[in-house]
């Protein structure tokens, strides 16, 4: 199977074809005409997009170019969790990884990494910052932004989207959408 997995939630643009990496600045503004230039005319079978928490527009504009390319190609991307990358990145078989939410806040999930599936147990919680508590278990793509709690730093890099996608293959959502941590701006909070 030949899947295209684009992940935009971090400081890097992480894209990988098959067993082809490659990884681009977050703000590289030529990433739609290098992912083009990596694919070379060869169709993918299954496009999976990265789906945050992370950067807003990263991930908004991951998930529209891999659904434009989709309705070109007749397949329905699917999406995962940014998080499930930084849970494999540590290496650890249960792992909490943490984010920088803004807003005073943070988020985290929890994973089981094992040999053949990345289970994430639970939803992503939003945390008051100023009311964490570092563990040791704890990893983060945002540990210089967090460096006041100690968190064990992880790298997210485009060599590790062909194994989670093959660890995550059973939970790739049918519908990606953005993971969003706060209500819009200005939006009236529900009642």
């Amino acid at each position: 199977m030949s899947a295209l997995v684009l992940d935009r939630s971090s400081a890097r643009t992480l894209i990988a074809f098959g067993d082809e990496t490659l990884e681009l600045p977050g703000r590289d503004p030529t990433w739609c005409d290098r992912l083009r230039e990596l694919l070379a005319g060869r169709r993918p079978d299954l496009l999976a997009v990265g789906l945050g928490p992370g950067s807003f527009a990263g991930v908004r504009s991951s998930i529209a170019c891999l659904q434009g390319m989709g309705l070109a190609l007749g397949l329905r991307p699917k999406g995962f969790p940014s998080a499930a990358l930084c849970a494999l990145a540590s290496g650890l078989p249960e792992v909490t990884v943490v984010g920088d939410a803004r807003r005073n806040t943070l988020w985290a999930a929890r994973f089981a990494v094992g040999p053949d599936a990345i289970v994430q147990q639970g939803d992503f919680h939003i945390l008051a910052r100023d009311r964490f508590t570092p563990a040791a278990d704890m990893v983060s793509p945002d540990a210089e932004r967090l460096a006041e709690f100690g968190l064990r730093p992880v790298t997210l890099t485009a060599d590790l989207l062909p194994e989670a996608l093959r660890r995550l293959t059973g939970a790739l959502s049918e519908d990606p959408a953005p993971f969003y941590l706060h209500p819009a701006v200005g939006a009236a909070p529900a009642e």
